[in-house]
């Protein structure tokens, strides 16, 4: 790895640390990186790394590969830098792409909290026995920055539905570092979440109001 590290304070390392303590999982981070023209592989590597180190049951698994490799397509990996979240309790596939720092740090940390932890996601019931019937494929991206102190809320929704289902995907997207996707979504302010490419979303809205937009999108592409 290069010298461009990020240093995560010890005093948030500690408290990282303490917040595993209590998984009763293995969560494994699938990081997806590559040598060349890679804006910021290595800084989201190193931070990975250092969370990864806070608890024997979090594990790293670095593929520093193209997109066209058999692992990358295994997690469906489409750019670069990419974290898949993998544990037992995960039924549907939940990706960053980009570096999660600044606020999504916190989206990160409680991402790996909730696949170790034995358990549904918190969310109302009637939210989960909804999401649970979903039969289509849905993919919902969320655009954020590291600036967005509202945008963590967007995150952890779109992953707790996708916790729930196979059918679903759900991506956290740093829009300053993917401007072209950015731009193709329109991405004016964040959050954003785009619901099977022609829906969306905009602000960190209740979870109620995100599965109806779900099931309008999905109604409608029917």
């Amino acid at each position: 790895m290069s010298n461009d590290k990020v240093r995560i304070e010890e005093k948030i390392l500690t408290d990282v640390k303490a917040m595993f303590d209590g998984l009763s999982s293995e969560v494994t981070l699938h990081m997806f990186t590559k040598k060349d023209h890679c804006l910021l592989c290595n800084e989201t590597l190193s931070l990975a790394e250092q969370v990864s180190n806070q608890s024997e049951k979090v594990i790293l698994d670095h593929c520093e590969c193209d997109v066209t490799s058999d692992k990358a397509q295994d997690w469906k990996i489409e750019r670069h830098p990419a974290i898949a979240i993998e544990s037992a309790s995960i039924k549907g596939l939940i990706r960053f792409y980009g570096i999660p720092s600044g606020y999504e740090f916190s989206s990160f940390i409680e991402s790996i909290r909730m696949a170790g932890a034995n358990g549904e996601p918190e969310l109302d019931p009637e939210v989960i026995e909804e999401v649970k019937k979903i039969d289509k494929p849905v993919h919902l991206q969320v655009f954020v920055t590291p600036t967005c102190p509202y945008c963590p809320r967007a995150v952890l929704t779109a992953f707790k539905f996708a916790f729930l289902n196979d059918n679903i995907t759900a991506d956290c997207v740093e829009a300053t570092e993917f401007q072209e996707l950015s731009m193709k979504y329109r991405v004016q302010g964040v959050p954003k979440t785009i619901i099977n490419e022609d829906f969306d979303v905009v602000g960190a809205v209740p979870e109620k109001m995100l599965l109806e937009k779900v099931m309008n999108a999905i109604s409608e592409e029917s």
